[in-house]
């Protein structure tokens, strides 16, 4: 068996647990987690011989891999800086509907391997503990001090898994130069007028925050209905809240990536792209024709569960609905809660989570410059840029015991792809994961 079929055969046996995240954590099945870490001690017996392995609440797995210490004058005898690589192993649920093998099955086709986590994120589980093998098998030991975290709530947002873990680094003195997690991934240019493909690295996270919001009215029969309702006062505030969006600008962090892809467009159009202060106006405009770079200029607002009524003729005394926010730098979740209380129609704010954005990480550093040397060596045909991420990571909750955080997935991966990430039929390919896995060992393999 080669490698590679080794390693998928890892991947499809991991993506058999169905290591589900609930919000409410009394629905996890948690002896599936359990069976899953125990997997992974069969699989990987090399980690687990020569890391230092810590549990922390229950099911965070933390592995410490000594590097190579270095000679100095004065204090004798010290470690080089400690780097942390981090993945999560929980899923999102899947039903059997629309899925061409089912969701848990781990089936390997046509060059895939099909199930739910196989592209977020079990993949970077499994290419980060193959990477790690290999190199153990051949005697290598790193440079610098390695720290492997890998979570089991990031879906829901990592209070119990990346939360819990950072606390106890933080505790145990551990700090580190940066951490790497999932993020950008090496995309299709054309989103930004490239024709080739780009790499996108996550530099920083919009914050991530959810409110349920109850909006009161007056109950009774529907035929003798009040001007307004509980259902009404709430379309309203929605229409209102929809209607006035905040102003679009340009962050850093998105002026920088613009200014990355400036070299790659021909004439006038890199000239733009190159002075995006000077521009910014034409800029933003252009920006707001996709969905994906429009979410980067805003903090978005998304409405997305409702609820009220107990019958068809009965009018309800209260009306919720569910928010999503993703905040921009610059913006905080009191802002926007101000803002809609400006509004003038009254709720009550229910916080299921509240996350506000994250700060940016350098974008010039050996850090960084590792980062792009490694992806220019996988990837050689990339543009790499920085990005600002609209989705969460684990990586947030890191940044208590790091300098610096970047997010980046090293597969290339289509427009397809990406829409099935949490959608039926999601998978990753085996060319994929081979990628991963020479990405991971180069990694570490260069950190000197």
């Amino acid at each position: 068996m080669s490698d590679l079929q080794r390693a998928a055969e890892h991947l499809s046996r991991a993506l058999q647990f169905a290591t589900v995240s609930h919000q409410d954590s009394s629905q996890v099945d948690w002896p599936i987690f359990t069976a899953f870490e125990k997997y992974l001690e069969e699989a990987y017996p090399l980690v687990h011989q020569n890391l230092e392995k810590t549990v922390v609440n229950e099911h965070g797995l933390v592995f410490r891999w000594k590097g190579r210490k270095i000679q100095d004058s004065e204090e004798g005898e010290k470690h080089k800086k400690s780097i942390l690589l981090t993945a999560h192993y929980d899923v999102v649920p899947a039903d059997t509907d629309g899925w061409p093998f089912p969701p848990f099955s781990g089936e390997i086709h046509d060059e895939k391997i099909y199930g739910r986590g196989s592209f977020d994120d079990k993949c970077s589980v499994i290419a980060i503990l193959e990477a790690v093998s290999s190199l153990l098998e051949e005697g290598f030991v790193p440079p610098c001090d390695i720290t492997l975290a890998f979570g089991f709530d990031e879906e829901v947002g990592g209070a119990l898994g990346a939360q819990k873990i950072a606390a106890w680094m933080e505790a145990e003195g551990l700090f580190f130069d940066h951490v790497l997690d999932e993020g950008g991934a090496v995309a299709d240019g054309s989103m930004m007028g490239i024709e080739k493909p780009v790499a996108v690295i996550g530099v920083a996270e919009k914050g991530n925050s959810s409110f349920v919001l109850h909006f009161e009215g007056e109950g009774g029969h529907s035929a003798t209905p009040p001007k307004e309702t509980a259902i009404s006062t709430m379309a309203r505030f929605i229409r209102e809240v929809q209607s006035k969006p905040v102003k679009p600008r340009l962050t850093p962090t998105v002026k920088a990536m613009l200014k990355a892809t400036a070299p790659y467009r021909p004439g006038i159009q890199g000239f733009i792209l190159a002075h995006p202060d000077l521009f910014a106006p034409l800029l933003i405009k252009i920006l707001q024709k996709n969905r994906q770079t429009a979410a980067m200029l805003r903090t978005t607002t998304s409405f997305t569960m409702a609820a009220g009524g107990v019958a068809h003729n009965v009018l309800p005394e209260e009306a919720s609905c569910t928010v999503n926010l993703r905040i921009l730098q610059g913006d905080s979740v009191a802002r926007v809660l101000q803002r809609f209380q400006d509004i003038g129609i009254p709720f009550e704010a229910e916080a299921i989570l509240k996350e506000e954005p994250t700060a940016a990480s350098q974008l010039e550093g050996p850090a960084m410059e590792h980062l792009r040397s490694t992806i220019a060596c996988i990837f050689p045909e990339a543009v790499i840029t920085p990005y600002l991420m609209a989705g969460g990571t684990d990586c947030r909750h890191y940044a208590r015991v790091c300098r610096n955080a970047y997010r980046f997935e090293p597969a290339r991966v289509s427009e397809k792809e990406l829409s099935l990430m949490h959608g039926k039929g999601e998978y990753l390919s085996l060319q994929n994961l081979q990628k991963m896995i020479e990405f991971y060992e180069t990694y570490i393999r260069t950190l000197a």
